[in-house]
Parts: C-alpha cells; structure tokens; sequence
C-alpha cells in the first residue's frame, strides 16, 4: 500500500548511533522516518571497538587508528587487555550509516520528539508527536538517550551513568606512545583519563567518573578536563568539543504497544562498561531480526516487543556486569582506589577481553568470580559497597562461587567434561 507523507512503518526518534544504526539496517525492508532535532551525522561522543565487529557491520572506512590491546592503568598495577581493536572516527561512522538510510529511502525530519499516542484513526498505529507536527506509524523506535517517554513514565528503576567531558585535539609535538589508553588522576572522584589517539596528531582526549543513582552533568568535568589535557598535551589545540553520559540499569518496562526502546533509552550498555557504542554494533543484528519478525507476525503489542528487547540481555550477564559495576564505582573506597579491578584483570590474563566485549559465558563466569574473589576479598567488599547493593553483591558472588566449585568437583570426577 502507498503510503502518505506522514504515515510510515516505523519511526525512530533521535539520530544518534543507535537511531542511526536502525534506520540504516531497517530501512532496506521498511518505510523509515527518522526525526532529530540537532544536525544529522553529529555527535559528541568517542568510540573504539573490534575489527570483527567493525568488519561485520561494514564500518571499515571508518576505522582511524588500529592496536591490538587496551592499556589500562591504575595506581600501582597496569593492564594490557589483548584484543584486535580499533579506534573509529565517529563522524566517519555516523555519516555511513546516514548515507546508507538516505539510499534506502529513509526520511528526515529536523524536530524535537514529544510524545506519542494510539492512533483514533488508524487501529495498530501510533501518532508521534513533535515540535513541526504528527506522524503516523505502526512502530516507534525511541532512541533518544535520556528519553522523554523514560521520564514521563517514571521507567527507571535503577540508573547510573559513566560521565564524560572532553574534545577532539591537534598536538603538534606529540612525545607519548600511541595507545588506546585509560588511566587515573587519582583524585577524590576517581576520574579518569580516556585516550582514543587517530594518529601522532589528532586525538579524542576525555576525562570520566562513574556516577550513581543519576544521568550526571558532563559539564562539571569541564575544569578537571582542562586541567588533565595541559599536563598531558600542553601544545593541545581543541578541533571539537566531546561530552555525554552512557546510562546503565534497569527499566521498568522496555516497550509499550507499538513502541521500543532501543540504545541509551533502553539502558543497554551493561553495567561497569562505558561501552554503549559497542553493545549497539554487539546487538543490531539481533535487534533487526526481532522487529523483522514481529513485523512479519504483525505482532507489535507490549509483550511481542519486549521480548525483542529482552532478547538483547541475558540475565546472568546482566548479574555479573551489575556486580562488577558496583565495584568500579566504590573502588575509590578502597586505599588503592582501581588497583583492585586492574589486579582482577590481570589475574583473568587474556579472558579479560570477553569482559569489555560483553561477550562472557556462565563458565567465563564462574572463573571470572573466582578470581574477582581473590583480587577483591569480601572484606573489602564489605568496606566499598554500600548496603543498598551489598545484598545483591554476596547473593551472586556466592551463587556463581557454588556454582563453579560444583563444576570443578564434577571435572575432577569426570562427571563433567567441560
């Protein structure tokens, strides 16, 4: 059926990489409306990933700086997490996907998302409502990070939030090695320095905290930022700004009838993981299929779509990366402040990959909190983790530890082969 002007299959609200992602991998099957208030291709935000991933979803050209691990440092010790990964331009990254919508045939609208409602006219479609007007659609795909249906519905049920503040710089007379890099100010807050190098010259340089039970002000990093890129790069001069927040927890619900939340506004990045960027390229493809068959059954009710949603989470993950968030945002607690976690990295050795890829099995599991037990002993977890998350904390440490010693004794018994 030809469609109108305003009517659609779907409509994705907000063009960052998320919208963007989806409307370029679901437009080749579906009439797509993507509405975006700011500049189409823009964003503020830095990313490195996986040449596997970056290959898989067509990225290549994208690609700015190659390595093959992560350097990441704390107090005393220092960890070298050994990966095949890459450093993207993200305005490289943006404008591929922008490109590969526009061909598909995806319109644009430049406007402010609002709200949305059933459609009186048209059973099974949603009226979207935005600063220019209405539009009609069979699904809305919100992907708005710090989404105003989230906030209107009081969805959150637990947030914290990895804050950055930063910029993209030109160094003349650049003296340190080129590394994909994280290392401490080893301040009160327990910021952090991000180093995402293009090449001897051009660098994505921020500074980032941890925050609980908030989306945190990128903004009150400002002089913290300004202060770490003069003792770092002095000569540094600021091409363009760089700032934002990756959101983690839980929703009280993922979808409605004829909608989704997707990205930031779904709370996909795991917990302890700035690594937004990353779970959306990690699960696009699962994300594309589940809307492409609930299309095809035209099931596009509350409970068809969220288990879309919940096919992008598998729960003993989620257990262990809340764990482990936990103790990335209190190890500045602890005397050694992040010493703990790299400790804990080094004893994982090369499995520590799995962990930043979100990419970790129950046995990887099982190992992972042994080890975490012997880095982080429960008496410094005691004195880092506050009550509302120490329950928590014990309940699944102590399952995954039942659980692994049980898989041991079995292998020793040759009850269990694997």
């Amino acid at each position: 059926m030809k469609k109108t002007l305003a009517e659609y299959d779907i409509i994705i609200a907000g063009a960052g990489p998320a919208g963007l992602s989806a409307a370029a991998t679901l437009s080749k099957s579906f009439s797509v409306l993507l509405i975006e208030e700011r500049e189409l291709g823009t964003t503020l935000a830095s990313w490195y990933s996986y040449e596997d991933r970056v290959k898989a979803a067509a990225l290549d050209n994208a690609v700015a700086f190659k390595t093959d691990y992560i350097h990441f440092v704390a107090p005393s010790v220092e960890h070298k997490m050994k990966d095949n990964c890459v450093v993207l331009d993200h305005d490289k990254v943006l404008k591929i996907w922008l490109d590969r919508a526009t061909v598909n045939g995806t319109k644009f609208v430049k406007a402010s998302f609002i709200d949305y409602s059933q459609s009186r006219r048209k059973q099974g479609f949603v009226e979207v409502s935005t600063s220019v007007g209405k539009f009609t659609a069979r699904l809305l795909i919100d992907s708005c990070g710090q989404s105003p249906l989230v906030r209107k519905h009081k969805l959150v049920r637990r947030v914290n939030a990895w804050v950055i503040y930063g910029a993209k710089i030109k160094v003349s007379n650049n003296q340190r090695p080129l590394k994909l890099e994280y290392f401490p100010l080893n301040d009160e807050d327990n910021t952090y320095v991000g180093i995402h190098p293009f090449n001897e010259n051009i660098i994505n340089f921020y500074v980032f905290v941890g925050k609980l039970d908030t989306f945190g002000q990128a903004d009150k990093l400002k002089l913290r930022f300004e202060a770490a890129l003069s003792s770092t790069y002095p000569d540094a001069e600021i091409i363009a700004p760089l700032s934002g927040t990756i959101p983690s927890g839980i929703l009280k619900k993922y979808a409605f009838d004829n909608v989704i939340f997707w990205g930031a506004s779904g709370m996909l990045n795991p917990d302890g993981c700035g690594m937004g960027f990353n779970e959306i390229l990690r699960q696009l493809p699962t994300f594309e299929a589940g809307i492409t068959k609930t299309f095809k059954a035209n099931r596009l009710d509350r409970r068809a779509l969220e288990r879309v949603a919940k096919s992008l989470r598998d729960i003993e993950t989620m257990h262990f990366q809340r764990i482990i968030g936990a103790f990335s945002l209190y190890f500045i607690r602890s005397n050694g402040k992040w010493d703990g976690g790299v400790k804990w990295l080094n004893a994982l050795g090369e499995d520590s990959k799995y962990w930043m890829r979100n990419e970790m099995s129950l046995v990887w599991i099982r190992n992972a909190t042994v080890r975490l037990h012997r880095a982080v002993p429960f008496s410094e977890t005691v004195k880092m983790v506050p009550m509302n998350e120490l329950l928590f904390i014990i309940e699944q440490l102590i399952r995954f530890t039942f659980s692994a010693i049980v898989v041991n004794i079995g292998r020793f018994l040759g009850l269990i082969k694997k």
